[in-house]
């Protein structure tokens, strides 16, 4: 009985519904969509305005306040008959958000229902009848229909009768005596009638990993516990870091269930951030788990024992000679070393395994006989194998322990090296050492290696030495740079300056060959 009463104030008087509030729903690429159709009046052109809405709670009243601001205007592209295809500014799509508030700015007539056949045409209103009811008779309408709302029969017949007592005159007095005839015809609801319940607001539940190995399928579930299961439902994922999400609809089981399955290339090492979506049967739609702008992460780790990494630059050569020279190629403070190792990475906490040999030969003599010619230099000889872990303390740092053992002039001889590594041991790097060798003197080196130019490695190193007879401090300045001829052969040059005192300084040079598989 209230439904024909219903329908004869809206039409009657406009004025008592307000418009009806319409959203952004979604954005893609460039297009975004609203939930105003053809049924809204919607039409292709038409301007729209999109409103921020903005909630806030006083800190003193604890009232919570809800005002809106304009973020600016839209065209309508394409007009379906719930949605429509809008068109915004580059600028104004990159501040929107889906559940922006949407309102025409000219809003046109609602669309006129066809007359059933035989239904007779009504007669055009006159003027005074098309002014309609006043403001405060559409108040006291409006107050009336609220109070009646939740009312038996027999109490909405007298709220009604309360209204025709005040507005005998009304337009709609007849429509409301026979409202008031039904009414008080109504039977009486015994109180065992049931009272229709209110809707159940949805409760949605998703399911996903918080974590996964690379290249494993993620699968993302959504559960409709309670209030009307979805029509539809989406997960929006992409690359962390990326700015664009790329959609996967769920399948819907039995039961309020859905289910989705993201493509494998999705599990990449990077991790993964997404957002699920449901609508509703009425066409709204939900968020369910995130939001574009505060999605869920998945984590992506590489398995334990992936082999790709157990088989990636495992093996490596290296050959070295340098030439180093202290006084200015007098033969007098100079030596000369080789070296030639090999390399095995583990991948473990013992990150690398290094053995090899070595030869050192060297003349020196004390700073204040260099520029005696008659006193000779003091040869020196060092012949040694060595050993070398490099321990992986966190992924950016390692410890690298050098033992050495051979023979020198005066018999069996041994020598250790220690050195840090912070940062990439292919990459950029700082590198601390100290080392001791044996009847030769004394070394502490401090290098920096970067990667900056593709396939060509660089080095500056700076190094304090007593070498090679221990006896006085020098500085060494070098420089190497070294180019990838093939995937697994690398060269590599360097020049360096080294001096005890400004009157006593030399140059060196060194040629190095690396091969790695």
């Amino acid at each position: 009985m209230k439904l024909p009463l219903l329908l004869l104030l809206l039409l009657s008087a406009p004025a008592l519904a307000a418009p009806r509030a319409a959203y952004v729903l979604r954005i893609e690429g460039a297009d975004a969509f609203v939930d105003l159709g053809r049924a809204d009046t919607a039409q292709p052109g038409e301007r729209l305005r999109v409103y921020r809405v903005i909630e806030a709670r006083h800190p003193a009243t604890g009232k919570v306040l809800r005002d809106r601001f304009l973020l600016g205007e839209v065209t309508v592209l394409e007009a379906g008959e719930t949605l429509s295809r809008i068109s915004a500014p580059d600028e104004l799509l990159a501040r929107m958000e889906v559940g922006d508030e949407v309102e025409q700015v000219n809003p046109l007539a609602p669309r006129e229902r066809p007359t059933s056949p035989g239904a007779a045409t009504p007669a055009q209103p006159s003027a005074t009848a098309s002014a309609g009811p006043s403001d405060a008779e559409r108040t006291a309408l409006r107050t009336a229909w609220n109070t009646a709302l939740k009312l038996p029969p027999a109490e909405r017949a007298k709220v009604w009768e309360g209204f025709l007592a005040n507005w005998p005159q009304s337009d709609l007095a007849g429509p409301i005596r026979t409202e008031i005839s039904l009414l008080r015809e109504a039977p009486v609801a015994s109180s065992t009638t049931k009272v229709p319940a209110s809707p159940v607001a949805p409760v949605l539940k998703v399911s996903a990993p918080t974590s996964a190995l690379t290249d494993e399928l993620i699968t993302v579930s959504l559960s409709s516990l309670a209030g009307a299961t979805p029509r539809a439902v989406m997960v929006h994922w992409r690359e962390r870091g990326s700015p664009t999400y790329r959609t996967v609809h769920m399948r819907a089981e039995p039961h309020g269930h859905f289910r989705a399955t993201l493509p494998k290339e999705a599990a990449v090492e990077a991790g993964i951030e997404y957002y699920v979506e449901a609508v509703e049967p009425a066409g709204a739609t939900l968020a369910a788990a995130g939001l574009p702008s505060r999605p869920q992460h998945i984590t992506i780790r590489r398995p334990p024992r992936d082999e790709r990494i157990e088989h990636r630059n495992r093996s490596r050569v290296r050959v070295s000679d340098e030439y180093v020279d202290f006084n200015r190629f007098k033969g007098n403070d100079v030596y000369n070393l080789f070296e030639a190792d090999f390399l095995y990475r583990v991948y473990t906490t013992v990150h690398a395994v290094r053995v090899g040999f070595g030869n050192y030969r060297g003349t020196g003599k004390p700073r204040d006989q260099l520029d005696d010619p008659t006193i000779p230099g003091q040869e020196v000889g060092y012949t040694y194998g060595f050993s070398e872990l490099e321990l992986r303390l966190h992924p950016s740092l390692a410890l690298l322990l050098k033992g050495t053992a051979g023979v020198t002039s005066d018999g069996l001889r041994g020598g250790f090296d220690l050195g840090l590594r912070i940062g990439s041991e292919t990459g950029t790097s700082l590198l601390i050492r100290g080392a001791s060798i044996a009847d030769i003197g004394q070394r502490g080196s401090l290098a920096l290696s970067w990667d900056a130019v593709k396939n060509w490695p660089m080095s500056a190193e700076v190094v304090v030495t007593n070498e090679p007879i221990g006896e006085d401090l020098g500085v060494r300045l070098i420089y190497t740079v070294g180019r990838s001829i093939t995937p697994w052969l690398d060269v590599s040059g360097r020049v360096s300056y080294q001096l005890r005192d400004i009157n006593h300084s030399g140059l060196g040079f060194g040629l190095g060959t690396t091969f790695h598989w």
